[in-house]
């Protein structure tokens, strides 16, 4: 069969779902392509598919982006005939788009398996509208079918096609730096995240936390270093610190003599030991991605449900500092609750005490499907008819005291980092965040923020390649925003 992928567009990492899809596809003899929308084009794309013919189109959806893809969806359904499906995290949180018209079929969670015997089961004529994992328009009806159980063993996975991506978007191909996963699934219960609601519909269908082998992994990335330009592995797991020992060990024997290169990953600051630390040090680790997200205790315990201490998170950034490791606090700005404004504040001073290589804040969006979600409706925050926006580095969706409340909290967000790293700022917060500046804000933010990503956290052999791939993310983000 002909499968095409549908991506609005990449910003700075691969997306990796739509790589394991093809490769389990390509598996099966089928042939894929990828294009992205934005940068194509809606004429250019109608002409692609047009030239290309697919039976499927295949369309992962984030949040932000799902509106795009229906009316990208809509202009190729109008001029071409295909089954439209729609993967990823929108509609795995929200089903209820199976009834959007130009939508077929919608895929939840993993698509591993599913995604492939659907289309093995239209190939074949076989009633492909009751493939397990999926919800399907057929005959008049939505055909609601059971789920499909998580992989268990992730290194019976075909590695990502990293090809595939990258004649999509070259510029991910050259940069420096390339993710993996090591893991899939996270036990914590943060209220902000998806994770708490995926571990809700997929109870009973298999291992919440699940590794692959240390050997899996490296000959993965030994694959990637020998065809790509790759000077910084980054390790994108919800946290990699959630590990046996005896797999760190594996991985340190087996990276230092395969890899050996300098690599990043996230970490959650009750799983930084001064025993994972120093070994991991010893292989490469080089950078953290560690979520602070409140500085309210109270705030990040009961409506965050974080269950972390300000001393658990100050003792696992000194401890990373002691063993000259990078940190990038990971924060949340604007949350459902009063004097949001003041409880950033505490966020920010908490940063301040740390201080990070570089302080990230994200605006609180709460996604469909996440308890944070419902919080914020159930306390007035959130109006039914809200409209999500693409990204969290804009504006807010929630209803604050006042329109100067909700001016200062998306000023703060975009001030955030810079006030960390010069801290004599800070006494002038309050009045700056008030000024109405946000567009001068964001591209400050943007600037400060591709700085740290691209140059400042990574060692880098290219100032040519990072500044120009810099630059791009930069003007990219302006665009977007």
């Amino acid at each position: 069969m002909k499968i095409l992928f549908v991506l609005k567009e990449t910003t700075m990492y691969e997306r990796m779902g739509v790589m394991y899809l093809s490769s389990a596809l390509k598996s099966q003899g089928n042939k894929v392509k990828l294009v992205l929308a934005e940068s194509m084009g809606i004429e250019r794309l109608k002409d692609f598919v047009r030239s290309y013919s697919p039976e499927i189109i295949g369309y992962s959806a984030m949040t932000g982006e799902y509106n795009r893809l229906v009316e990208i969806n809509k202009h190729l359904k109008n001029n071409h005939d295909f089954l439209a499906v729609f993967g990823g995290p929108h509609p795995t949180f929200y089903p209820k788009i199976i009834e959007d018209e130009g939508c077929d079929a919608i895929f939840i969670g993993e698509g591993d398996i599913t995604f492939p015997e659907f289309c093995r089961r239209i190939e074949q004529k076989e009633n492909y509208w009751e493939t397990p994992g999926t919800i399907v328009k057929y005959a008049g009806q939505i055909i609601r079918n059971p789920l499909m159980p998580l992989v268990e063993d992730l290194d019976s996975l075909p590695f990502p096609d990293r090809a595939l991506m990258y004649s999509a978007d070259q510029f991910l191909m050259e940069g420096s730096s390339k993710i993996f996963f090591s893991t899939r699934g996270c036990p914590s219960k943060c209220t902000y995240c998806f994770n708490e609601k995926y571990n809700e519909i997929f109870k009973g269908k298999g291992r919440i936390l699940r590794h692959r082998s240390p050997e899996n992994l490296v000959e993965e990335i030994s694959e990637v270093k020998k065809k790509y330009p790759l000077d910084i592995v980054y390790l994108l797991d919800d946290t990699f610190l959630y590990k046996p020992v005896d797999w760190f060990n594996k991985f340190k024997e087996l990276y230092k003599e395969n890899i050996n290169l300098p690599f990043s990953c996230n970490v959650r600051p009750n799983a930084v030991t001064e025993q994972n630390i120093s070994l991991l040090k010893d292989v490469g680790l080089v950078s953290v991605n560690i979520g602070i997200e409140c500085g309210n205790e109270d705030v990040a315990n009961t409506v965050l449900q974080r269950h972390i201490s300000n001393s658990q998170i100050i003792n696992a950034c000194r401890i990373l500092q002691k063993y000259g490791i990078k940190i990038s606090t990971l924060n949340i700005v604007g949350l459902p609750v009063k004097n949001s404004y003041q409880v950033d504040l505490e966020t920010l001073d908490l940063n301040i005490k740390i201080k990070p290589t570089f302080a990230l804040a994200s605006i609180l969006c709460p996604y469909p499907g996440t308890p944070i979600e419902t919080y914020s409706r159930e306390n007035g925050f959130i109006a039914n008819n809200s409209v999500f926006l693409e990204t969290n580095k804009r504006a807010s969706v929630l209803n604050f005291s006042s329109k100067m409340e909700k001016r200062r909290i998306e000023n703060l967000h975009k001030l955030f980092g810079i006030i960390v790293e010069f801290s004599f700022l800070r006494k002038f917060t309050t009045f700056l965040s008030s000024l109405p500046l946000t567009r001068v804000y964001t591209s400050l933010f943007y600037l400060w923020y591709g700085y740290n990503y691209k140059i400042r956290l990574f060692p880098f052999r290219s100032i040519r390649k990072e500044l120009g791939s810099y630059l791009r993310f930069w003007w990219k983000m302006i665009q977007k925003n």
